[in-house]
């Protein structure tokens, strides 16, 4: 399986990070997820590249478990699986040079918030979002667009920046 350099290296910065608690790859996932949507809200693009699908848990990268196996063959990460959650460890450094300062301090912004956070809350939080409710099916893959709709501050109004979408949100209201 392929991956983009910035995934691997965002996998690797968050596992690295004094502010992420680790407790298992659905945590794991959360978080890479919290990371990109809440990036693409504000600069309409993801970090890593990576597609999201719906599951019942909240939000995974798609064919995550193929990933994380490549990652752990190519001797990026360790993978422990000891009686409990499965844990991955860095093996290499994250190359935060090929990240824009802006992404850096995105990404330290999200994991001050939610890295210390346990994973059942991090489940709560990701289903309360227009995202993950808004996708139909388990294993349908979750429209970056929809993240434009996220309420981050909790207020329950979404700020919608682009012009062109919040046209197409009225529309799609009026019709309704």
């Amino acid at each position: 399986m392929q991956y983009s350099d910035k995934l691997k290296n965002l996998i690797l910065f968050v596992l690295s990070s004094e502010d992420y608690r680790d407790e298992g790859i659905k945590k794991l996932n959360k978080i890479l997820y919290f990371i990109d949507f809440y990036f693409y809200r504000d600069h309409e693009r993801l970090i890593s590249g990576a597609q999201y699908a719906k599951a019942d848990r909240g939000p995974i990268i798609d064919n995550y478990k193929e990933l994380f196996g490549q990652l752990v063959a190519d001797g990026v990460l360790h993978r422990k699986d000891v009686n409990g959650p499965i844990l991955y460890c860095p093996k290499v450094k994250p190359d935060i040079s090929i990240f824009s300062s802006e992404e850096i301090e995105h990404v330290h912004d999200v994991l001050k918030r939610y890295g210390r956070l346990a994973s059942a809350e991090l489940e709560s939080i990701s289903h309360d979002q227009q995202p993950w409710v808004l996708t139909e099916r388990n294993g349908d893959i979750i429209d970056p667009d929809l993240a434009l709709l996220v309420d981050i501050e909790g207020n329950g109004e979404a700020e919608v920046s682009s012009p062109v979408l919040k046209d197409e949100l009225i529309k799609l209201a009026d019709s309704v």
